[in-house]
Formats: C-alpha cells, sequence, structure tokens
C-alpha cells in the first residue's frame, strides 16, 4: 500500500479513498468509496508530536514529508527537536513522569533497552509491519534494533555503521606523492587497512599543501568528531574495536561471564591514545567538531581521512556542498595491527578486522500513553514507507542510510543521484562489506546504555583535554560502569547484554 504514488494529483474521488485507506493505520475505518471532505480524513483535528534530534538531519525529513501525510489523513504534525546531548533526557522524563509529551520519537536503536524493556512503546501491529516489505530490510536492521525479546516496538528508518572516508585522489598508487610515501613507510600509498597505516597517511599529508578544488593549501590528516556531548564516543569506540573485539567472541563492551567492563583494557587504552593522536593531526579546532562538522569539513578538503556513518557518501558527491566530487575513496574501518585477547591477557600479533556497528541506526517508535495513537502510527509507516526511505538514502543531509537490499543492490539508484559509477559500487561494498562481517562489533543495546555512554564521553573529554592519562580515564569509566551494573541489577544486565550480542555458553 506504502508504493502507491500519493505525490500524483488527486483527481478523482475513488482514488483519494484509496490513498486514505492506504495511509489508515490498523483500526481505522477508512471512508466509503467516494466520500470526500472531512469523513475521508480520518485524523482531522488530531496533532501527532514527533520528537528528534536537533537539525536537518533525521528531523529534516519529517519536515519536507509531513505535508503530504497531513493532506492524506487531516491531522497534523509538529516536530520537536533537541540537541542530541539533551534527547535522551527529554524523552526518558517524559515516559518516566507520565506526560504524553511526545506521540512518535525518532532515536538511537541503541536506547531500546530504555525505552521499550519498560512498555514506553506501544507493539507495531504485525499487519503494518508485513506491508513495509521486511523481507527487503537487511537482517542486521530489521532482528536485532527494532524488537525487544520477541515484541517489536519500532519501525527500521535508518541503518548505521561507521566507515572509512579518504581523498583518493591523494591516496592511491598513481598518486603524485606515491614514491615519497613509499620511500619514508616502506610500502605503497593505498587505502588504509590498519591503523598504523592510516596515522602514517594522516602524518604524511598533515600541513602538507595539496590541490582542492582548484587551490593549494594545506590539509589536515584527519578530520573525526571529537566533542563532548555529541555522538563523538561512537568514533573513538570505532577505533578500540579493532584492539579489542577477539575474533570468535561476541563480548566487547563487557565480560558475557559477569559483566566486567573491559573499557579499562590496553586495547581501549590503546584506542584512546590513537584518539588523542588524531587530535593532533586534525585541525586546531576538531576538539569542538561533532560529526555535523566534519560533514562539513571534510567534503571541503579540510582533511585527508574521515571516520563517519554513511551520509558522507551523498554528501561527498553534492556540487553544492563538496569540492571534491568524485575524488572520494570508501572503506572498512581499518583493524588493529594487533588485538588484545582479554581471556589469556595479552596481545596477539596479527591484524584484526572489526567493523563498528555504531549507533545501530535511527528508528521510530510510538508512544504507549499517546492520545492519538492510531494517527501517531500511521505517520510513523507513513516515514518508514520503503520507497521514501530509499530516495532519503541518497539524498544528502537526511541522515539516513542504507538499511533495505533495494538500497544496496540498485546501482542507477546511486547514479540518478549523482554517483560516479566507481564511487558508487566502491561505496556499496563498503556498507555491505561492513554490515556483513564475521568480525563486527555490535553497538551496546542495554538497559541503561545512555548512562554508560555518557560516562565514557565524559572521561575520554577530559583525556583529549590532557587532565587525566588514557589509563585513568578508562579505570574512571570501568569503576562508573560497574555502580550502574550494580544499581540496574547486574544479572539482568547481563541477561540482556548476552542476548544483544548472540551469545551462548
Amino acid at each position: 500500500m506504502f508504493r502507491r504514488q500519493f505525490w500524483l494529483p488527486m483527481l478523482l474521488l475513488l482514488t483519494i479513498s484509496a490513498l486514505i485507506w492506504g495511509c489508515a493505520a490498523p483500526g481505522v475505518q477508512p471512508p466509503a468509496v467516494g466520500e470526500v471532505g472531512v469523513e475521508a480524513k480520518p485524523f482531522a483535528g488530531q496533532k501527532v508530536v514527533v520528537v528528534t534530534q536537533t537539525g536537518r538531519s533525521i528531523g529534516g525529513p519529517v519536515e519536507d514529508h509531513a505535508p503530504e501525510w497531513e493532506a492524506l489523513t487531516g491531522g497534523t504534525v509538529e516536530l520537536q527537536q533537541f540537541a542530541f546531548g539533551e534527547l535522551f533526557e527529554k524523552i526518558i522524563t517524559a515516559f518516566e513522569t507520565g506526560a504524553a509529551a511526545y506521540d512518535v520519537l525518532i532515536f538511537p536503536a541503541n536506547w531500546a533497552g530504555d525505552f521499550m524493556a519498560p512498555g514506553y512503546l506501544e507493539p507495531i501491529p504485525q499487519g503494518m509491519l508485513d506491508r513495509l516489505e521486511p523481507d527487503d530490510i537487511i537482517p542486521l536492521y530489521r532482528e536485532r534494533i527494532t524488537a525487544w525479546g520477541d515484541t517489536v516496538y519500532a519501525l527500521p528508518y535508518d541503518g548505521d555503521a561507521h566507515m572509512l572516508y579518504y581523498r583518493k585522489d591523494l591516496v592511491n598508487p598513481e598518486s603524485p606523492y606515491a614514491a615519497e610515501f613509499q620511500e619514508r613507510y616502506g610500502y605503497p600509498l593505498d587505502e588504509p587497512k590498519t591503523w598504523s597505516e592510516y596515522y602514517n597517511i594522516a602524518e604524511f599529508f598533515h600541513g602538507r599543501e595539496v590541490e582542492t578544488g582548484g587551490e593549494v593549501a594545506p590539509i589536515a590528516g584527519v578530520a573525526e568528531a571529537q566533542r563532548r556531548n555529541a555522538q563523538s564516543y561512537w568514533v573513538f569506540i570505532s577505533h578500540a574495536a579493532g584492539y579489542g573485539k577477539v575474533p570468535g567472541d561476541p563480548c566487547f563492551f563487557f565480560t558475557c561471564d559477569d559483566m566486567t567492563p573491559l573499557v579499562n583494557s590496553p586495547a581501549w587504552v590503546q584506542a584512546l591514545n590513537d584518539y588523542i593522536r588524531s587530535r593532533d593531526l586534525g585541525p586546531a579546532e576538531q576538539l569542538q567538531w561533532d560529526v555535523a562538522d566534519t560533514r562539513v569539513h571534510f567534503p571541503a578538503g579540510a582533511a585527508v581521512l574521515n571516520i563517519d556513518w554513511g551520509d558522507v557518501g551523498p554528501i561527498s558527491y553534492n556540487p553544492d556542498a563538496s569540492v571534491i566530487v568524485g575524488k572520494t575513496g570508501f572503506g572498512v574501518l581499518p583493524g588493529g595491527d594487533r588485538y588484545w585477547d582479554y581471556k589469556r591477557g595479552e596481545w596477539v600479533e596479527e591484524v584484526n578486522v572489526a567493523p563498528f556497528i555504531a549507533f545501530g541506526g535511527w528508528i521510530i517508535g510510538v508512544s504507549a500513553n499517546s492520545q492519538v495513537k492510531e494517527a501517531a502510527l500511521d505517520f510513523a509507516a507513513f516515514m518508514a514507507r520503503p520507497e521514501l526511505v530509499k530516495q532519503l538514502a541518497v539524498t544528502p543531509d537526511t541522515g539516513i542510510n542504507p538499511s533495505r537490499y533495494s538500497q544496496l543492490e540498485d546501482i542507477d539508484l546511486w547514479l540518478n543521484a549523482g554517483f560516479d559509477r566507481e564511487g558508487a559500487e566502491d561505496y556499496l561494498a563498503a556498507i555491505r562489506e561492513t554490515i556483513a562481517h564475521p568480525n563486527a562489533v555490535l553497538d551496546l543495546r542495554i538497559r541503561g546504555s545512555a548512562e554508560y555512554m555518557n560516562v565514557l564521553d565524559t572521561e575520554i573529554s577530559r583525556a583529549l583535554a590532557n587532565e587525566i592519562t588514557p589509563q585513568e580515564a578508562l579505570d574512571n569509566v570501568a569503576a562508573a560502569w560497574q555502580e550502574i551494573t550494580d544499581r540496574l541489577g547486574r544479572e539482568e544486565q547481563l541477561r540482556q547484554y548476552r542476548n544483544a550480542v548472540g551469545y551462548t555458553e
């Protein structure tokens, strides 16, 4: 039903009725064929309040497409947005106080334990799920991020994982800099496969004058989000994954026997030392950058390397925002040159690629205490319908990345959006390899995840500011994580963590 082309002129009364039938949520009675006016508007007079983060990313599509839903249903949409650092508290406070403040929530998948487990979200009707072409949704996003236990509480909207971006006009074996690089480091200049290669490239180019957009100017080695109270700690965790994810062992944030934090192990300390090195190989203002800033400066040619979600792909091909159109390379995150085996208590000296499924994606839920529940469910399905998210994924600045097979398999979708074939194939291959990698790290998805991550965010910021050492920072995190786990109930937290990572004894 959601494939109907609602944007065509609705000239026939029969067409109007069919469209409204298609948009109606389960339980809403459609008008009889031929009825028009108020009777044909099932949600006339009802206001749906939507909450998400500030900015065009994620919230922008709501602003752009809500008028279409309003015209079809007679309902109205009010969008409320908060800075990411405030978003969790705004939502959880409304839930805990019983205030019916928000009807539709567009939120990070790893907050599921705090929103779904207590019953704050309305279960999604099976009929609605069936109409959203569930077989087209990649299992990682269909099965792991929208449900709690056996109950589905949200609709997939966005598919997220971190990936590598680099200036392929500078970083390639035929580059004007290739001979000098090989002489200095002893291997060809190409897409970095390990963190040592990543930092060699960053060090080699940092401060070097290069041609970008027809001008010669100094360039930074990296562009990485590092501002506190934003989304930067996910970038740090991407550094830690290759050092701390043991192949064949799904347990990464905690041990799966007693929830002992692994965050202060030598692997994570190495990653924080790397993250501090990124600070020194990036622009001077990088400590104040969040991902929205790196998405401006990397396409503007400010750095050679970048770590981010899939958003940079379409932005890099947007001539209004990018001076490196067609000059961006896409890859899986670099791996650790070695990894820490926490059970054996020693480093294993082999390359360890472990992509990080950072964030997991923005998902759409409906508040269980909404006073306009049917309208809210209908609007949620309207925003999650396949044909809309397919177009949002190729549109710059929407915040929506691929979560469906159809988005990854339709090369023409990307070519029509401005990609060249080589770039489209490279970008889509990097996403496919990342989400299908056997050693990928799943994000923390248990109750209290926002609280755990807030502690991590605070302490790594202190290390970046040279207030404390990386080991001290991560020891503080580990101690705080132990307290959170004990307060929330160690046995229950362990059960949730095992389920989240697929651990079996």
